[in-house]
């Protein structure tokens, strides 16, 4: 059994987004825990700019906002969509008056031994997953105790998700075996 966690790729050399309104509660607003979200107006995010820096540095078509979450432009969205849909939801932004979609990952299943992983406090930080769990069928989900944190495929989801976003020539996402620790 091989779980891999779907990290984002290049974070120094793209753009990251942020939350461009401050009167809103960014942590209620995208943290990840499994639980479908409901907004009632797109959030609107933006590209960071560093403060010695006059632009940000270019886009990916994955890109960052928050932990355990992903967020993808139209050309992510349009090519990712139907393999992504049925793990979870798609939520629109407004980045910079285009609509880009904050994918919530729903599909849990509880595969993570809990008393065997490596924990700091509480938090799970090095995971040993239960040996039953295996699928053929390409799998996107989260296990409650990571749900915040880490988005996981299976080694079939893992290929599938490659194969798409390679075809579609998609830049911004990589995959690190899990279970191995912060890397």
């Amino acid at each position: 059994m091989q779980i891999w966690d779907l990290r984002l790729d290049g974070v120094n050399d793209y753009a990251v987004l942020v939350h461009a309104e401050n009167d809103v509660n960014f942590r209620e607003l995208f943290t990840t825990t499994g639980q479908p979200k409901h907004w009632i107006k797109r959030p609107r995010v933006e590209p960071f700019i560093e403060k010695r820096k006059k632009v940000a540095k270019p886009r990916a078509d994955i890109s960052y906002l928050t932990v355990g979450a992903i967020i993808l432009n139209e050309k992510a969205y349009q090519a990712l969509r139907e393999f992504l849909h049925p793990f979870g939801q798609f939520l629109e932004l407004d980045c910079v008056g285009e609509v880009e979609y904050f994918y919530n990952v729903t599909n849990l299943i509880s595969c993570i031994d809990y008393e065997r992983s490596e924990k700091m406090g509480t938090a799970v930080i090095k995971e040993v997953f239960f040996p039953h769990m295996t699928s053929d069928a390409p799998l996107v989900f989260k296990d409650p105790y990571t749900a915040r944190s880490y988005i996981y495929l299976n080694q079939a989801g893992k290929e599938k998700f490659e194969k798409i976003a390679s075809d579609a020539g998609l830049f911004g996402a990589r995959f690190v075996e899990a279970g191995k620790g912060f890397t």
